[in-house]
């Protein structure tokens, strides 16, 4: 039904744009500058796409963790080093949680909860889960980016590599990424699925369970569209057939500076976006 020529953001929302801000830039590597919309935009130097960051004051949920962004390293021991990076800052950066380092099949990650709300993962892959054919494993860069931060932390992020999100019929939702959003499965296992677009390496991973938390249209995943004219063919589809297609809310198209964007939710409540305009910062 759609036709995206790429995944190029993803949307969160912190309480504390000054509690939240230090983790992006001082711990994860993020630039920050500020959108048309007022809105603070993260981008990772060494990634196509961006994190469009909401601020919705103290009353802003913790977000579960099956809605988390994560990050890559290019070396195992950097995950070791983070996790003593992170320890020995907690409460300097307001962090809520850090998880000890732990291996998950090719993965080895580290977790931090920042004081917004929101997970984040730091990961090392494998290179042997690449040379399976693992697309997600892959690196996402071309040049290892050197550390930059006057202080040494022991680690760099080369990439801001994917986001997740939780569904309750694992085929059902699949179906719709491919059918209806016009994505690819790129990769997963016997639980999860990892969805992503040919136009860029990073991608989302979709992991199924049936307790659930749905989140507002400040947590959603950005699609690019062609042209304006084909979002607003988009949303004359799906306002004709969006609740036969899976279609669990559809918002009002709106035209902003030549540019057309519309917001929509999937069969398990996630927040999506179409727009022609491209919000990468």
């Amino acid at each position: 039904m759609l036709d995206p020529t790429g995944l190029i953001a993803g949307h969160f929302e912190c309480r504390s744009w000054d509690q939240t801000e230090p983790v992006l830039t001082d711990l994860l590597s993020l630039q920050i500058s500020q959108n048309a919309l007022g809105q603070r935009t993260a981008r990772h130097p060494n990634s196509g796409w961006s994190l469009i960051v909401h601020e919705d004051g103290p009353g802003a949920p913790d977000k579960p963790h099956n809605n988390h962004y994560g990050f890559r390293v290019a070396h195992k021991h950097e995950i070791n080093n983070a996790y003593v990076f992170l320890s020995d800052r907690k409460e300097q950066y307001g962090l809520s949680r850090i998880s000890k380092p732990s291996s998950t099949h090719f993965a080895y990650s580290v977790y931090l909860k920042e004081p917004g709300g929101n997970d984040v993962e730091i990961e090392w892959y494998d290179i042997e889960a690449a040379k399976e054919g693992r697309q997600n494993a892959a690196a996402q860069w071309q040049d290892e980016l050197p550390e930059t931060t006057s202080v040494k932390r022991g680690y760099m992020p080369q990439s801001m590599s994917h986001g997740t999100l939780g569904c309750e019929d694992k085929e059902q939702a699949n179906r719709f990424y491919e059918q209806v959003l016009g994505l690819s499965i790129v990769g997963g296992g016997r639980v999860s699925t990892y969805i992503g677009h040919p136009a860029g390496p990073w991608y989302i991973v979709v992991i199924p369970g049936r307790k659930r938390h749905t989140l507002t249209r400040n947590n959603r995943f950005v699609l690019q569209a062609p042209t304006p004219d084909s979002v607003e063919e988009a949303h004359i589809a799906l306002g004709k057939n969006g609740k036969s297609l899976g279609i669990s809310a559809l918002d009002d198209l709106a035209i902003r500076d030549q540019h057309a964007s519309f917001l929509f939710a999937d069969p398990d409540l996630n927040w999506w976006e179409f727009t022609s305009e491209d919000v990468r910062g």
